[in-house]
């Protein structure tokens, strides 16, 4: 007797085989997802630390120069540049450092049900969503002051601010939370209790579409319009119309271009792999080990993003600007 006439013969051991069928396909949904993909990378906890120590650092210390800086505060763009370094930040402060955690307790089994889909929700939908329409927020801004009159009044320019400044956190929040959490029940029920994601197929190509891919279309669309602007107006402005000096879009325009092309292959690879595919089969060990490296470059990149996007505000003319003026005002007290 075989073991397919066990498992129709014997009711439990048919319920076993269910079960273990079961508990491969999660496995397999589980693999491909970026969180627990970083969580079972465990021999590069070094790499974790360095990350989280750059983020840490460089984000930091545009957000404290700005904040030092009467003349950067005033700035609208700076204000902004705020909100796109916070967003960044919160890889850093609580997205590696949690999923290091989880790592060192647990290795690469997933034991604390909330927490994790808590980093998945971060990780993967939430902060990439934030920081593309924060950087789309800085695009619209420079629009703004170049072509909108009622964006150099007080009342009207400060509210202004404060919209695009809490816009990106705002939208996100409100779109993807609720849809997250509502598709994680429509999965399973007691998927806070069992670790259930095996969300393939529509819900989670619904939820890595909305988190990244209409913003950086527009984002693309707009960087692009930034530019031909400036090209076409730069020899009719030198001050726009908050009296401020009006500089080439440079840092915008490479902060812009970065942030789709750090998170764009990690996204592909997402939407790629949502029905389990790896780009290998069973068996074929050296496609599947290329297949993962390259899935897992493709992460990286998209982590690299949070402290290489900074050095693109320190380059900035204004940036240098206020560094040097900051220096001297030290030295002279």
């Amino acid at each position: 007797m075989d073991l397919s006439d066990i498992v129709m013969n014997n009711p439990a051991s048919h319920d076993t085989m269910d079960f273990v069928n079961h508990q491969a396909q999660l496995v397999r949904a589980k693999r491909f997802v970026a969180s627990q993909s970083l969580v079972e990378q465990g021999r590069l906890s070094g790499l974790y630390i360095i990350f989280i120590i750059a983020i840490l650092v460089i984000n930091m210390f545009v957000i404290a120069v700005i904040i030092a800086s009467k003349a950067m505060r005033a700035s609208s763009r700076h204000v902004l540049i705020i909100s796109v370094c916070l967003g960044d930040l919160l890889m850093g402060v609580f997205v590696l450092p949690v999923l290091l955690n989880l790592q060192m307790r647990h290795g690469d089994e997933i034991k604390d049900c909330p927490t994790f889909f808590a980093m998945r929700l971060f990780a993967d939908f939430l902060i990439p969503s934030v920081t593309t329409l924060a950087m789309l927020a800085l695009n619209v801004d420079y629009l703004l002051r170049l072509c909108c009159s009622a964006y150099s009044e007080g009342s009207s320019r400060s509210t202004l601010i404060v919209i695009l400044f809490l816009a990106p956190w705002v939208v996100s929040g409100a779109v993807l939370i609720p849809l997250y959490v509502d598709g994680m029940y429509r999965v399973s029920d007691s998927w806070l209790d069992k670790c259930d994601i095996e969300m393939g197929g529509l819900l989670t190509r619904t939820l890595l579409a909305v988190s990244f891919f209409p913003q950086a279309c527009l984002l693309l669309i707009l960087t692009l319009a930034v530019s031909c602007m400036y090209l076409l107006r730069r020899e009719t402005y030198s001050l726009d119309v908050c009296g401020e000096r009006i500089r080439a879009p440079v840092d915008v325009c490479l902060a812009s271009f970065g942030t789709i092309l750090l998170y764009a292959p990690a996204f592909l690879a997402m939407l790629l792999t949502t029905e389990g595919y790896s780009g290998c089969e069973i068996g074929d060990e050296e496609r599947c080990a290329i297949a993962d490296g390259l899935y897992t470059v493709a992460l990286w990149c998209m982590f690299t993003k949070s402290w290489l996007l900074p050095f693109c505000w320190i380059a900035c003319a204004d940036t240098r600007a206020c560094l040097r003026q900051l220096f001297v005002e030290s030295c002279s007290t």
